[in-house]
């Protein structure tokens, strides 16, 4: 019996066949291991037809052809893999198991149960789950395969996402993109539009605005030192009560200067009375490993690094760390046994570390290890592969230590510190006003001592104020002592500008932008829009698509950004440029997993979404800053780019007739052939045959009887074509002058 087990990637497939048993032979693209093979992919070998595809009037885009909406969803080969899948197609005609070895989420699920579709497989299936390519980790997940039908909610879910972002993603962009330039906006950019990089886009559009039009106002605090005896003093700040409402503002700041000031006077040399004093003990257990937003946030921060999935993956493909696209932060209970061998790895890759790897005590089993905190995937870890420098880019050396000092941390003393609160009163004008001083004295630095210097890239763990800054002196409940107060005058001010990694912090509490409860909620449990491992280039792509620039290390939206999102939600389409509608699809998608709803009906449900925002007109403001506006024109023509660079082509009429143009490529022009681009024809030259002409030649083709001949640039010939050169006719033909 063959099996024929289907990685997603060469890498995982190559471990792979190191660890299946058999005699081993490389193939095109395969690995034959003893009567088995193993193949694999190359991310998608296939993808979705594009709307011209189904119907080729859907080449021109107009108000006609904004939406398509396919009876049956067809699939095509992607050029650029052809290699691969053809090589898998005849792999499968002489499997009789085929083990599906895609990575172990929804979309992995996708990717090679689609290939299996397209090639009709009907034979029995196995799902084989890689969270780790090292061969201890690969036995394991070899030992726990299921049948793959257990996972066909998954594909299911998978096509529900994709089907429903390609009706969105392509319908709104021609919406948005025809109506601009139907208003006379003079736009060559195609206005892309999708469910997970709009309301990014939104996010820093909102920030960026806020900045903007933000006024300063002035508030003030209020501090009073209780001096007490021995020279001991206690700084605290007010807690006004319910009495004082009237001098604050919604966020709890006093706005009143001079009730504040007043109450400053009538306090001063006051007697201040201790009613409290409380102490507690802390423990602040180490930062959990990396989940992959955690490292790419770590890596901006510490490094200016925006594209740490890249080398990632590669880290992970080499073996030097587990599977990196996850969300997960702890790790399995068990591969606490494997602890001594990758601190072993650490020691020998990273030198650095050495330090840091004395203090840790492989005894210690903290909150990281937690079978019950376990999803698809556990946190990025180091493995007990170690890397040959020679390997590593300076930018994956980096990850990959952050990397280790975040696992090393994991073995470190919690980091202890004793808090002090004290609470003292004296008589205002309106009765006792309340004063807190807190503060705290480490009693054990641990880990922090040593990730501040070596696992940088942590969140920072701010303080609330300053109160926790100083050091209390001992004091009891009931002494008294002498109050002096002091007024600060303080200004309020604006939000801090997006950089790269509080953007990805953004994207994953983005239930926090939401004011609806339901879908707030539902936004937390799905951690954010976009995944794990798509976030890093849905940020990439706004910046191509011109959306977003930088400045320094902040992120700014431009002017077509905010005009995308200035359209969008003046209408119907607000929706799309709103977090809310991943939400909504997240918790179908949940269903449809679960064998609770169907894909069909989603993909209904979502056609009539689109219907509806088509339905009503764009509206286009009369001005957009930064944007030339024309005559308005009744309808653009647009067409894929023959050059296949993903975008849309456009007609323009010149004095010698239509002719098509693209973005990506300024200085070209397309021929128009019945309305479709298509490329000119390369011109074929050679050396005019007219002795002492010294001039070059051209092939054509007549129009009357497609008969070859050429023509001289110079001189002007006409000459017969022989065997594909210019040949003297026996009678000359000369242009006449003009």
């Amino acid at each position: 019996m063959t099996k024929l087990y289907i990685a997603e990637k060469a890498s995982v497939g190559k471990a792979l066949a190191d660890v299946l048993p058999g005699a081993k032979e490389r193939g095109n693209n395969c690995v034959k291991c003893g009567n088995d093979v193993v193949a694999w992919a190359s991310g998608h070998l296939l993808e979705l037809f594009e709307p011209e595809d189904y119907d080729e009037r859907f080449k021109r885009w107009g108000p006609d052809t904004l939406l398509c909406v396919p009876e049956k969803w067809r699939r095509k080969e992607i050029a650029r893999t052809k290699e691969l899948l053809s090589g898998i197609r005849k792999l499968l005609k002489d499997a009789d198991v085929v083990v599906h070895g895609g990575d172990a989420d929804r979309e992995g699920q996708l990717l090679i149960d689609e290939i299996l579709d397209y090639f009709g497989w009907k034979g029995k299936t196995l799902r084989l789950r890689i969270n780790d390519v090292n061969p201890g980790a690969i036995r394991k997940a070899l030992e726990n395969m299921k049948e793959n039908s257990k996972y066909r909610g998954e594909y299911m879910a998978g096509q529900a996402r994709l089907y429903a972002d390609w009706l969105v993603g392509l319908a709104l962009t021609r919406y948005v993109t025809v109506g601009l330039r139907k208003a006379g906006y003079k736009t060559e950019t195609v206005m892309s539009v999708g469910r997970v990089q709009t309301p990014t886009l939104g996010l820093v559009v909102a920030r960026d605005r806020e900045i903007e039009n933000f006024v300063s106002a002035p508030y003030y605090g209020l501090t009073a030192t209780l001096a007490l005896s021995g020279d001991r003093k206690v700084k605290g700040h007010w807690r006004p009560g319910e009495v004082r409402a009237a001098m604050l503002d919604e966020q709890g700041r006093v706005i009143d200067r001079a009730a504040v000031y007043k109450l400053a006077e009538v306090l001063d040399g006051c007697e201040g009375t201790i009613i409290s004093v409380t102490k507690k003990n802390h423990k602040l257990f180490p930062p959990l490993p990396f989940s992959l937003s955690k490292l790419q946030m770590a890596v901006s921060r510490k490094y200016d690094i925006t594209d740490a999935l890249v080398h990632a993956q590669k880290l992970y493909e080499w073996g030097y760390i587990t599977y990196p696209r996850t969300n997960c932060e702890h790790v399995p209970e068990g591969h606490f046994k494997e602890a001594g061998k990758v601190i072993g790895a650490i020691q020998a890759a990273c030198p650095g570390l050495a330090d840091m790897l004395t203090a840790a005590d492989l005894t210690r089993k903290g909150p990281a290890w937690n079978d019950k905190k376990i999803t698809e995937h556990h946190a990025v870890l180091p493995t007990v592969r170690v890397p040959r420098d020679e390997t590593l880019s300076d930018a994956e050396r980096k990850i990959y230590e952050l990397i280790c000092a975040r696992y090393v941390l994991q073995f470190l003393a919690d980091h202890e510190y004793e808090e002090t609160v004290v609470e003292f009163e004296a008589e205002g004008d309106a009765g006792k006003e309340i004063f807190r001083a807190a503060g705290q004295v480490v009693t054990n630095l641990g880990w922090q001592g040593w990730e501040r210097q070596k696992g940088g890239g942590s969140e920072a763990r701010e303080a609330d104020g300053s109160e926790l800054t100083q050091a209390l002196p001992a004091v009891r409940q009931g002494e008294t002592g002498t109050i002096h107060p002091a007024v600060s005058e303080k200004k309020t001010q604006p939000p801090k500008p997006y950089t790269y990694h509080t953007l990805l912090a953004a994207m994953n509490s983005i239930h926090t932008y939401v004011k609806d409860l339901a879908v707030r909620e539902k936004l937390r449990e799905v951690q954010g829009i976009g995944t794990e491992a798509t976030q890093e280039n849905i940020i990439a792509v706004l910046f191509k698509r011109g959306y977003l620039e930088k400045k320094k290390k902040v992120l700014a939206s431009t002017t077509l950004g905010r005009t995308l999102i200035d359209v969008l939600s003046a209408g119907k389409a607000a929706v799309i440029a709103r977090p809310d509608l991943t939400a909504l699809w997240e918790r179908t998608m949940t269903d449809i997993e679960a064998g609770n709803a169907s894909l069909e009906s989603f993909v209904a449900e979502v056609a009539g979404m689109v219907r509806g925002i088509l339905a009503e007109e764009l509206k286009v403001p009369e001005d957009i800053p930064g944007m030339e506006r024309g005559t308005p024109k009744a309808a653009v023509m647009e067409a894929l780019c023959p050059l296949s660079c993903g975008g849309n082509a456009r007609r323009y009429e010149g004095k010698y007739g239509f002719f098509w143009k693209c973005g990506c490529s300024p200085d070209v022009t397309f021929k128009d052939a019945d309305g479709v681009p298509v490329v000119k024809e390369t011109r074929t030259e050679a050396l005019c045959p007219v002795k002492g002409c010294k001039g070059k030649a051209v092939h054509l083709v007549s129009k009357k009887d497609n008969r070859p001949f050429w023509k001289c640039q110079k001189c002007g010939n006409f000459f017969d074509d022989l065997d594909g050169k210019p040949a003297l006719r026996e009678k000359k033909e000369t242009l006449k002058k003009q």
